[in-house]
């Protein structure tokens, strides 16, 4: 059966902006685009169908369905996101604490969902299916994580772009307070450990996708500023959740989505 890119709609700019990224994937992916709105709104039929309209404009191939359910959001999301290559949804007002992405149906479908979830903000950019600028991947050196790097290569794959893997390191407990007092030979070592075993983790992805450019960014300190600082000119950013944990975002993943600008992809991994 072929997974289809799926995307919420509300209407929120950031929402619209999601279904225009969701299409772009969608025709990356050569697979179909789902379009649903929750809450069986009166005007969620007259929506759906403008964007249907839009949509056979713009991508006049791609075969788009569209559906109103009468169900609470965050259960048809995380459902729909079950059936799907992955689920796109719009970030609406992350600067704020009555963001879209920080109120109970956003960090529900985020934490519960099974699949990758991409969450897109208003950029006033146009998305494009080809698009130069590179995939960011926040490179966790964890058991399980291959699926996030998988992701990650993947997109940059599809898109002819570049992947820039980012991964930090934090100094040791004693020394994390005041790294000034650390020995800077200490630290220099531990840094090259971390890089050594970066290279190591992209190496098998090297020879899985040699079309695709890998660089590699080691850095100690904080890695949400790490990796929103990264993202600052990228086309997307990959992040993992571990699904083991409790049903709720870490505070990376929380602080990224809160200031990153590009579309952010929260990939599930055990």
């Amino acid at each position: 059966m072929i997974r289809p890119v799926t995307v919420g709609l509300d209407r929120s700019p950031e929402s619209r902006a999601a279904v225009r990224w969701a299409a772009c994937e969608a025709v990356r992916r050569n697979v179909p685009l789902r379009v649903v709105h929750a809450g069986g709104h009166p005007y969620g039929d007259g929506m759906l169908r403008e964007a249907a309209e839009e949509l056979a404009a713009t991508h006049p191939g791609l075969a788009v369905t569209t559906d109103v359910a009468d169900a609470p959001p965050a259960e048809l999301l995380v459902a729909e996101a079950g059936r799907s290559e992955l689920l796109a949804l719009g970030s609406q007002g992350l600067s704020g604490l009555s963001g879209y992405v920080v109120g109970s149906v956003g960090q529900a479908t985020l934490a519960r969902a099974k699949r990758p979830v991409v969450v897109v903000r208003e950029s006033g950019r146009a998305p494009e299916v080809q698009d130069p600028r590179p995939v960011v991947l926040g490179l966790a050196l964890r058991q399980g994580a291959a699926d996030v790097t998988a992701f990650a290569v993947e997109a940059a794959q599809r898109g002819g772009t570049p992947l820039r893997a980012v991964h930090t390191w934090s100094y040791p407990p004693m020394y994390r307070y005041a790294p000034a007092a650390m020995d800077p030979a200490c630290g220099a070592e531990i840094g090259a450990g971390e890089k050594h075993a970066v290279a190591a983790a992209l190496d098998p992805w090297r020879e899985k996708a040699p079309g695709v450019e890998m660089a590699q960014e080691v850095v100690a300190g904080n890695a949400a500023q790490a990796l929103v600082d990264a993202a600052a000119g990228a086309c997307l950013l990959v992040i993992g959740r571990r699904t083991h944990q409790p049903a709720c975002l870490g505070p990376t993943a929380f602080a990224v989505l809160h200031h990153a600008l590009c579309p952010v992809a929260v990939v599930p991994y055990e």
